[in-house]
C-alpha cells in the first residue's frame, strides 16, 4: 500500500509543482488584479479579458461614456486621438478583443447597458465578419471574459492552465524569465515586440514596431518582403457572412445604442488584401445603420501603401487618425 501511495505521489507531483508555479507566476495575468498590464508581460494576453478588467477597475472613477469596439485592428484607433473629436468632458475607452466578433461586440454593449453605463459615443470597427462566432470563443487568447458570458470561471481558468502545460510554451516562459533573452524558438510563445497598455483608456501602443518603422523604414519592409505580397487588383468578397444570428446581434446593438441616444459610427476597415466588403453584407449594415456606415475596404489610398501596415493584418495609427479625421470632419 505504501509503495502504491508513493507511486501516486510521484506521478502527481509534477502536476502539483506546475500548478503552484502557475499560481505564483500568473503568466497570463488572469488570476490577480493588475494596475498595469504592460509591466513584466511575457505572453500575448487575452485582450478581451484585459479590456474588461481595465474597464471594471476604473469605470466608476473615470466615468467612461465613449467606447471603441472591434478586433485587434482597433488598436490603430487611439482613445487619445478620438478625444479630439469628442466633447472635452467625454471619457473614451478602447473596449477591444483579439478576433472580436459581432457576438463579442454585442456582449460588451449589452453589459454596459446592464450596469447602467451611459454610451454617448461609439466607434464600431467591422474589420471582417470572418470571426463568425455566435457563442463563446475557444482558445485562451480569444475566450470572452466570464462576466460577459456569465459562464463558469473555473472553466475559463482551466483553459489557461492547460495552455501553460504545453511543453514549448512552458520552456519558453521559464527560459525567458531566467535569461531575459529572446530566442528564435520562442517565436510563437513570447511577446518580444515592446508594447504598452494605458492603465486608464486601455490604449495600446506598439512602441517597438512603430519605432522600427520610423527609424529604419526601408529595412523594416525589406526584412518583411515575403509578407507584403503584391496585390493584382481590387477583389470583392463574394461570400455573404452576416447570418441570422449575427443580424440579431447587429439589431440588438442598434436598439441599445438608440436607447442611449448614442452618436456612433461603423467603420469597414481598409484591409491590405484590397478586398471590397461583401455588397449584400454592406447593404444589410446600411439598412440598419444608415449613413453612419463608412466603407474604407477595397483599393484606396490607405491600402495602396504598404507603409501603412505593420504586416498584412494590422494597419498603423496614422491610418486610424486619417479615418477619424474623415468620418468626423463634418
Amino acid at each position: 500500500m505504501k509503495k502504491f501511495i508513493v507511486r501516486v505521489l510521484l506521478f502527481i507531483l509534477p502536476f502539483i509543482l506546475v500548478s503552484i508555479d502557475y499560481l505564483v507566476c500568473d503568466p497570463f495575468r488572469v488570476l490577480y488584479k493588475y494596475n498595469d498590464y504592460s509591466k513584466d508581460c511575457i505572453f500575448t494576453l487575452n485582450r478581451d479579458y484585459v479590456s474588461t478588467e481595465v474597464f471594471m477597475n476604473n469605470y466608476k472613477k473615470q466615468g467612461y461614456n465613449s467606447f471603441i469596439f472591434g478586433d485587434s485592428k482597433t488598436l490603430a484607433f487611439k482613445p487619445s486621438s478620438w478625444q479630439k473629436y469628442l466633447s472635452p468632458t467625454d471619457s473614451p475607452f478602447l473596449f477591444d478583443a483579439s478576433n472580436e466578433s459581432v457576438y463579442g461586440i454585442y456582449l460588451k454593449i449589452k453589459y454596459l447597458d446592464a450596469i447602467h453605463v451611459k454610451i454617448d459615443n461609439a466607434l464600431i470597427l467591422c474589420a471582417s465578419f470572418s470571426h463568425s462566432e455566435d457563442n463563446d470563443h475557444t482558445g485562451c487568447l480569444f475566450m470572452k471574459h466570464p462576466i460577459l458570458t456569465e459562464k463558469n470561471r473555473l472553466h475559463f481558468q482551466f483553459e489557461f492552465l492547460k495552455a501553460f502545460l504545453h511543453p514549448m510554451l512552458f520552456l519558453s516562459f521559464h527560459d525567458y524569465k531566467l535569461t531575459k533573452k529572446y530566442k528564435s524558438y520562442m517565436y510563437e510563445y513570447i511577446e518580444h515586440n515592446q508594447r504598452t497598455t494605458d492603465p486608464i483608456t486601455n490604449e495600446v501602443n506598439l512602441i517597438g514596431l512603430e519605432n522600427e518603422i520610423l527609424n529604419t523604414p526601408e529595412k523594416y519592409y525589406e526584412d518583411r518582403k515575403n509578407i507584403f505580397y503584391e496585390r493584382e487588383s481590387e477583389k470583392t468578397d463574394t461570400i455573404q457572412k452576416i447570418n441570422p444570428k449575427q443580424l440579431y446581434f447587429l439589431t440588438e446593438i442598434k436598439r441599445i445604442l438608440e436607447k442611449h441616444n448614442t452618436k456612433y459610427r461603423v467603420v469597414l476597415a481598409p484591409g491590405y488584401s484590397q478586398t471590397k466588403f461583401n455588397p449584400d453584407d454592406k447593404e444589410t449594415l446600411i439598412n440598419l445603420y444608415g449613413n453612419r456606415v463608412y466603407d474604407f475596404s477595397g483599393k484606396n489610398s490607405f491600402t495602396d501603401n504598404k507603409t501603412n501596415y505593420y504586416e498584412t493584418s494590422h494597419y498603423r495609427p496614422v491610418v486610424g487618425d486619417s479615418i477619424l479625421m474623415q468620418i468626423y470632419r463634418n
